[in-house]
């Protein structure tokens, strides 16, 4: 690898799928001399990214959201890194199916196609191993898949390497950003200085306090999302791929179910808000898993399991499917839910 230059145009820091995006498409852009940097080892510096349900629902109520996501499908799929498998978001309450049927609405409004309202026996066509009587009805959405974001991160990086835009360097941690009159003008690192003219900040949980660094705020909140994976399932057992069957949203509980190969990934937003500040986030080294993979609480988690064998009682209730992996994965999560985009007001570039 080759040492870690003095002077770039642009430093990103991340190379998480959102650092490494940026970097592919200022490439695309025309940019050059740009130099990423991550504290953790490539192609997994042990952030969101690698441990990510990754599954991507089309409809959103905002115009905003929905043309983005499928902005992104369009990319993962044209660079052969996502599975398409359907999903539904399934309604336990008469005030839960009238909000799927604002939601066909509006994915109608942005132009989302293979959409329909489904009835319990119609879900339970296509999610054979879900309990009918529990839900009213679901929304299904063909387009939903799934993407292997970090094949995506190393391809999007790889092809700006290509290109002679970036240069990318892993196990590299940032210690100060240096400010000039204002504006941003050196990223200070364990292993050099590198002096330029724009930062991009894509870390995730760490954003907060790198920006700090400069005197810049980036309100995010490192929060834990709960998630674990059962198996293997009887009948999951001549899975060809990682997912086969449309993915489940129960809406009323937070939840989302899906087949992960011979497994059911189970995960929540549903318990209650665990928050960490980013000094609490390990190192790689102290990590027992990755930084942002802490030790699952199943006491959180117990109205979830509940939930969860309503749900999918002949899978959930099976008593001879273990449990093979569960977390308490961190993410970063904003006031509003929103992305946090574009330049500082407190520092330029």
């Amino acid at each position: 690898m080759s040492s870690l230059p003095s002077k770039a145009k642009c430093v990103v820091i991340g190379a998480g799928i959102v650092g490494n995006s940026v970097a592919y498409h200022l490439a695309r852009l025309g940019w050059r001399d740009i130099v990423q940097i991550d504290k953790g080892p490539l192609p997994n510096p042990g952030g969101s990214t690698g441990h990510a349900s990754n599954f991507i629902f089309l409809v959103d109520h905002t115009k905003e959201m929905a043309e983005l996501t499928l902005d992104s499908v369009k990319q993962y799929t044209e660079f052969g890194t996502f599975t398409k498998c359907g999903g539904i978001e399934v309604a336990r309450t008469p005030e839960r199916m009238q909000e799927l049927t604002r939601r066909i609405t509006s994915g109608k409004s942005w132009g989302i196609e293979g959409m329909s309202l489904l009835t319990p026996a119609e879900v339970k066509e296509k999610v054979p191993y879900i309990d009918e009587s529990v839900i009213l009805g679901g929304f299904y959405t063909e387009g939903v898949g799934v993407v292997d974001s970090l094949r995506m991160g190393t391809i999007m990086r790889e092809k700006a390497v290509e290109m002679g835009a970036l240069q990318s360097f892993a196990n590299v941690e940032v210690k100060d950003l240096t400010v000039t009159d204002g504006a941003i003008s050196a990223v200070v690192t364990d292993q050099g200085t590198i002096e330029c003219d724009y930062v991009v900040v894509a870390c995730g949980c760490w954003s907060r306090q790198i920006a700090a660094m400069a005197g810049a705020q980036i309100p995010l909140t490192p929060a834990v999302h709960q998630m674990k994976d059962i198996g293997p399932v009887p009948m999951f057992a001549d899975a060809k791929g990682d997912i086969e069957y449309p993915i489940v949203r129960d809406m009323d509980t937070n939840m989302y179910e899906r087949q992960h190969g011979t497994g059911l990934e189970i995960g929540s937003y549903a318990h209650r808000p665990i928050l960490y500040d980013a000094e609490e986030i390990p190192s790689n080294a102290e990590a027992a898993l990755s930084p942002t993979e802490f030790p699952f609480t199943p006491d959180d988690f117990a109205d979830q399991d509940e939930h969860a064998l309503e749900l999918m009682p002949d899978i959930v209730g099976d008593e001879t499917i273990g449990e093979k992996y569960a977390i308490n994965g961190i993410l970063s999560l904003t006031p509003d839910g929103m992305p946090i985009l574009g330049e500082t007001p407190e520092v330029k570039g």
